[in-house]
């Protein structure tokens, strides 16, 4: 039924019989002419080469070009968040300096007498990263913002191509898009955008719509360029139960990725969407507004949904990527794993279902987790 994993891949995601559900680890590779290595998502990158140097995710890497059905996240520089409203040629990033055992850069703007200024940490030897400093401290600074040009990176196919022909059969390419509530939010401290929100919620839709626009061009000349066949949608999550109300999410969300979502469809790929927290009214919404794949539908207790919820919220029109928790990979027996595997396509499946992880290895991989990611791929595999 299903000639090879790309296929089987893209046959979950039509809601079209397959074999047996897809299995995608959620582990980040790389693509060499002599095939699958250790590396981060494509785009990004965390600070070390803490992946190659760790053999127990070098062996399940290896097992993943064999065995699994791989989706390639793969990042062009135009879709990187903080061009969309800060522009390149006014932008300065320091080279990184070891401060306590964190790893910090210094990125300033500098226009018509302002700076804007962000610190991010990386700590060697794991994946961790975070912002010590965002770049707006006040409404004012974001309306500033507005002001600048438009001046990011080209929509160009890049390394896509050779990339692609390097994947073969194994798998999908997935390139990567932020939702415009993404590149907002992410101009403020956490906590302080919630409240922007509330208080200046005009500013935050003109951002919105700034934003939304160009990252339309984008994709446009993505499409244009042969791009796809999946276009996977990050930052919703944003604004999910408990950060934001149900409304939220239609306000900030749905209204500026609808015209995106239908833009891809349009030009004939299919779309996915990245999206933590509790999903009852999202996948909802993510249905009428024509997703075909959201991943990584935590269920209860982590979510508010089970699998069964989620499957008939679906309604057959979204196909389910989950569902097991990193916690489990760390904490569980393989038998746990295995019996966990067989409930995911039980409740949620077998058609339009991905059995995957919800998330990626932060760190070495131990003994016990590597024991859990075979068993995982062994129970979908059977």
């Amino acid at each position: 039924m299903c000639a090879n994993p790309r296929d089987r891949i893209l046959r979950a995601l039509r809601g079209e019989p397959v074999d047996r559900p897809p299995i995608w680890t959620h582990i980040p590779f790389g693509l060499a002419a002599t095939g699958f290595l250790p590396a981060p998502f494509h785009g990004y990158a965390d600070g070390d080469r803490w992946r190659e140097q760790d053999p127990a995710y070098g062996r399940l890497v290896r097992r993943m070009e064999t065995d699994c059905d791989n989706c390639f996240i793969w990042r062009p520089p135009c879709m990187r968040s903080e061009p969309y409203l800060c522009p390149l040629s006014l932008t300065r990033e320091t080279a990184a300096r070891n401060e306590e055992g964190h790893m910090l850069t210094v990125t300033t703007v500098t226009a018509a007498g302002r700076q804007w200024r962000q610190v991010s940490a990386t700590q060697p030897g794991v994946g961790h990263s975070w912002t010590l400093e965002h770049f707006c401290k006040e409404p004012r600074d974001a309306e500033a913002l507005l002001e600048l040009p438009w001046e990011g990176d080209p929509p160009e196919a890049g390394d896509f191509f050779e990339l692609q022909a390097r994947l073969g059969t194994r798998g999908t390419m997935w390139p990567t898009v932020p939702s415009p509530l993404l590149v907002v939010c992410r101009l403020f401290e956490p906590t302080e955008f919630l409240i922007l929100a509330r208080t200046h919620t005009g500013l935050v839709h003109r951002l919105l719509e700034r934003v939304a626009e160009r990252i339309g061009r984008n994709i446009a000349a993505l499409l244009k360029a042969g791009i796809g066949p999946l276009f996977r949608f990050g930052g919703a999550e944003h604004a999910t139960p408990p950060l934001m109300a149900p409304s939220d999410f239609d306000e900030f969300v749905v209204r500026y990725d609808t015209p995106l979502v239908r833009l891809v469809k349009q030009g004939g790929g299919l779309v996915g969407v990245h999206c933590h927290g509790h999903l009852r009214h999202a996948l909802r919404r993510f249905a009428e507004m024509g997703v075909d794949v959201t991943d990584p539908v935590e269920a209860v207790p982590d979510g508010d949904v089970t699998l069964d919820d989620a499957r008939l919220i679906a309604g057959g029109r979204v196909t389910l990527a989950g569902n097991i928790q990193m916690r489990e990979l760390a904490a569980a027996s393989p038998a746990d794993i295995r019996q966990r595997v067989k409930g995911i396509v039980r409740e949620a499946g077998p058609a339009r279902l991905i059995v995957t992880a919800t998330g990626t290895p932060l760190g070495p991989i131990t003994a016990p987790e590597e024991a859990n990611y075979n068993a995982m791929i062994d129970a979908a595999r059977e």
